[in-house]
């Protein structure tokens, strides 16, 4: 008798286990759907490049006066699994008859979305029409889609140059803003906040051109999403932007997505979680794996 119980334990172990790698396969392997939002020349292309390798599909004078969103579908596995979709999203409030045509659009967009990277020029104090966007479509679908505001060409912001001396207000050893520039940066912040009446948590300053803070708007990405979809969001990154503290937090939010799957079943197989988990950390040559000791 003790013989067969062994045998239907070590079965219903094997089953669960297979199970557990099942579900942390399919949200590895998620193709997330990621919204770019901004008006013309705000550096949309380029952001996407900085962070993900790839430029937004360039968009023709014909494609630009139709109300449809551009695709495009990036992967860097060599067999195309995985992926991302970025999506170049027409900005409001460059012309009055186009406002109309683009809500629609955003609402028809957003359930479909994983994330909005908003784009907006630093110099930008236009908000009015985006404001109403953002309230009316994009916030009530912010748990499931939430919406990073990126800040870029903070560079630009003034003061750019001392014109008494000629020495500009960039600290180019540091690459960062000195202190008045970047009062008036942190300036800049704060009136986005209230204009959208959102935390600073979802606002990141950037400046493409001088590589500034690509990494850290990549984190807040990562942060920001659903635990399920950090991992996927993480694999697609540019080799050269990916850090220990995004790769930690895109795998916690992978285990941390299957324990909230298990549900209350979670105390009978966090064993088994915890070693597929740690095979899964041996296999891709992790160095997070002393993490995973921890964490499990």
């Amino acid at each position: 008798m003790q013989h067969n119980h062994d045998l239907k334990s070590e079965t219903n172990r094997k089953k669960i286990k297979e199970l557990v790698e099942k579900k942390a396969r399919e949200i590895r392997g998620y193709t997330p759907r990621v919204g770019v939002f901004g008006v013309t020349g705000v550096g949309k292309s380029s952001l996407c490049n900085a962070l993900f390798g790839k430029d937004l599909a360039k968009v023709s004078d014909v494609a630009a006066c139709t109300r449809e969103a551009q695709e495009m579908t990036i992967s860097s596995n060599e067999n195309g699994s995985g992926g991302i979709v970025l999506i170049d999203v027409p900005g409001v409030g460059e012309t009055i008859d186009r406002d109309k045509e683009y809500f629609e659009l955003y609402k028809e967009l957003s359930p479909t979305l994983d994330l909005v990277i908003w784009v907006i020029k630093a110099d930008d104090r236009a908000y009015a029409v985006a404001e109403k966007a953002y309230k009316e479509i994009l916030e009530p679908n912010k748990e499931n889609c939430p919406v990073l505001f990126v800040v870029n060409q903070v560079d630009n912001v003034a003061p750019i140059f001392d014109y008494a001396t000629g020495i500009p207000f960039w600290d180019m050893q540091e690459n960062k803003p000195l202190a008045e520039q970047e009062a008036n940066i942190n300036k800049k912040v704060t009136e986005i906040s209230h204009a959208f009446d959102i935390s600073t948590r979802y606002i990141q300053t950037a400046s493409v051109t001088r590589k500034f803070n690509i990494v850290e708007t990549m984190e807040k990405i990562i942060e920001i999403l659903p635990n399920e979809k950090k991992y996927s969001l993480f694999r697609e990154a540019k080799e050269d932007i990916k850090n220990e503290k995004m790769e930690i937090e895109a795998e916690t939010g992978v285990w941390e997505s299957v324990k909230e799957w298990v549900g209350d079943a979670w105390e009978s197989v966090k064993e088994v979680v915890a070693e597929v988990a740690v095979e899964v950390a041996k296999s891709v040559g992790k160095k997070i794996l002393g993490w995973f000791s921890k964490k499990f």
